[in-house]
């Protein structure tokens, strides 16, 4: 008689990084927003710059930073609640 894996939920943290972009110039580098404003002394103005909100993860698989929008397409992703991540780990 074979034992069936048992299954487990793991909660991981997402974290959000906003990100300034400089629509008008392509080789600037793009800065998080905390920093742009320590540099310019003041917070992006459009229609120069854009504010983008990554949200990162990290798989609990492999243990690598992901975005957020990639768990969607993993088997092993379950649901996003509030600020954490449920993937489903099975143990052996």
């Amino acid at each position: 008689m074979s034992a069936s894996p048992v299954e487990r939920y793991v909660y991981g943290p997402i974290r959000s990084v906003n990100l300034v972009v400089d629509l008008e110039d392509p080789l600037s580098p793009e800065l998080p927003l905390r920093e742009f404003v320590r540099a310019n002394g003041a917070p992006p103005s459009p229609p120069r710059y854009r504010v983008l909100e990554l949200e990162l993860a990290v798989c609990p698989e492999d243990h690598q930073p992901v975005l957020l929008a990639e768990c969607g397409g993993c088997p092993k992703f379950v649901k996003r609640s509030k600020r954490h991540v449920c993937c489903r780990r099975v143990l052996v």
